[in-house]
């Protein structure tokens, strides 16, 4: 059989992630591979693939993460919910970089850590070898290698995930922190829009916060401009689109540009 080394492994993003070098992603929503390969061809150093809102199933993440994979992209993902089996379904499915929805206290977060790692440090049932994260196999070290390049960022994306923010953050096995900045605006009161002065200052502090307790963040950003603000507050890793908003914008503006030209 042929063998992988430990190197096959590296996790490139984590690795930048934690020594805070600028990280810029794109988001997935539609479940699709077809739009997941042509993403990866613009070169983004990480793909977040959506599994909390987005039609997504643990296949159809297989199937966009396959389709990444020759571009280099990293590929993070989001999934469903922050339940232990489907977190072990994802890892096993060669996934190493988890974004877990919705953590809201310091408990929360251990629990899904605990998912992220084999015992005594954690509860992830073992079954490498026989699957995608294994190599089928061919990564006979697996076992041995894999948690050094496993990366966890936690949510926080309401008031009361930011009231618990120190317990959360200094939970052992978080590796870094994702704001969500549409579900902390909604929580406010803000209808999801983001852009106010309120909840920009509430990001900012929520950043410089969290990078003073000695963790990365990452957030979305809903322009260039955006992103510039918040890596400039101490963020280390932005999404800075989503491929079903592009696509509709694209076709709202072609068709408009079209209409008018229209007798």
């Amino acid at each position: 059989m042929n063998v992988f080394d430990k190197a096959f492994l590296h996790n490139k993003f984590k690795a930048a992630v934690l020594e805070h070098k600028t990280q810029i992603g794109f988001g997935l929503v539609s479940g699709s591979a077809v739009n997941a390969e042509i993403v990866a061809g613009s070169g983004y150093d990480f793909i977040w693939i959506d599994g909390e809102h987005g039609p997504n199933t643990v296949t159809t993440i297989i199937d966009q993460a396959r389709a990444i994979a020759p571009y280099g992209s990293h590929v993070i993902v989001r999934p469903l919910e922050a339940d232990r089996a489907l977190i072990k379904q994802l890892l096993d499915a060669g996934i190493q970089s988890i974004i877990a929805p919705m953590v809201e206290s310091g408990e929360q977060a251990e629990y899904i850590a605990q998912s992220m790692y084999y015992p005594s440090r954690g509860k992830r049932g073992f079954g490498a070898p026989a699957v995608r994260a294994g190599r089928w196999g061919r990564l006979p070290e697996y076992i041995k290698h894999a948690e050094d390049e496993l990366f966890l960022a936690v949510q926080i994306e309401s008031k009361k995930g930011v009231e618990n923010l120190k317990d959360i953050v200094t939970t052992d096995g978080v590796d870094a922190v994702f704001l969500g900045p549409a579900d902390l605006a909604v929580d406010m009161g803000y209808f999801g829009d983001f852009s106010g002065e309120e909840m920009q200052a509430t990001i900012e502090k929520l950043i410089k916060d969290i990078r003073a307790l000695g963790k990365p963040v990452g957030t979305i950003a809903g322009s260039p401009e955006e992103a510039k603000r918040y890596i400039d507050w101490g963020a280390s890793f932005v999404v800075v689109g989503v491929d079903t908003i592009f696509l509709a914008h694209m076709a709202d503006s072609v068709l408009g540009a079209c209409r008018s030209i229209v007798k």
